[in-house]
């Protein structure tokens, strides 16, 4: 199986509903740029449009991923998702962000200040992950880069002014809740892995600038779950909320 043959491979298992069984081990993306080309290549076989990304960083300062997510799969709040549209459902809830203005590939890194400089809103999000592979999450960590980083979905809450944020919400440690069926998933130690969220935002944008992507001011970027990942088994309500943020809600029907 060639590269190209895992992205049909996974546009198929999107477009069937059918989980791909198994994964021959020449198949694997052998690097990040072809995990990479491969999310590209995904996107455009399901239309070419991205309605949002995910990005993240499994410690401060530590290397960071990110994968687009198709704009069929990028949902407002109050959603209804049907919970057989997914092979499985785990909900994780984040903050994520949008851009005041497109941002457009240079040769010169953006630096820090840039970046944030560039930031125009604030949102709370709730990600359903999922993958298409049947044997995850016993898959390689660049198959799984491949398949949007086990992205199901993303519903956003409402935007809130960064500037109106910027010097006095606790990125860090915010107060928050998620229930499902008003049953609390939050655990005793909530907390973004990566630390400050806003730290990946400079990743992403140098990320994108070196594929020559321009960011789209319409895209949320999701920042990474402060409460872990929670494996849902049937239908219900899933309510989330970040003091400041405000409030983001799906059912799963």
């Amino acid at each position: 199986m060639t590269h190209h043959d895992l992205a049909q491979r996974l546009i198929s298992a999107r477009r069937q509903h059918r989980a791909i069984a198994s994964l021959p081990s020449d198949s694997l993306p052998p690097d990040a740029a072809t995990a990479y080309a491969i999310q590209q290549a995904v996107i455009t076989g399901l239309g070419g449009a991205t309605g949002a990304w995910k990005i993240g960083a499994r410690s401060p300062g530590g290397d960071a991923s990110g994968a687009p997510i198709p704009a069929s799969l990028a949902f407002t709040s109050p959603a209804r998702v049907e919970f057989q549209s997914f092979f499985r459902v785990l909900i994780e809830l984040e903050i994520a962000f949008r851009f005041a203005q497109p941002v457009a590939p240079r040769a010169q890194t953006y630096a820090r200040d840039e970046v944030l400089a560039l930031v125009g809103t604030v949102l709370p999000t709730i990600e359903i992950v999922d993958s298409r592979f049947a044997e995850w999450p016993n898959i390689a960590p660049l198959a799984q880069l491949a398949d949007a980083q086990n992205n199901g979905a993303l519903v956003t809450g409402h935007p809130v002014s960064y500037a109106s944020l910027a010097r006095s919400f606790d990125f860090v440690s915010p107060e928050l809740e998620l229930t499902f069926d008003d049953a609390s998933l939050v655990p005793d130690a909530p907390g973004n892995p990566a630390g400050d969220p806003r730290e990946l935002l400079v990743w992403f944008v140098n990320h994108c600038a070196a594929m020559g992507i321009t960011i789209d001011p319409a895209w949320t970027i999701t920042t990474g779950s402060y409460v872990g990942a929670h494996a849902i088994g049937k239908t219900g309500i899933v309510r989330g909320h970040i003091d400041g943020l405000g409030e983001v809600e799906v059912e799963l029907v």
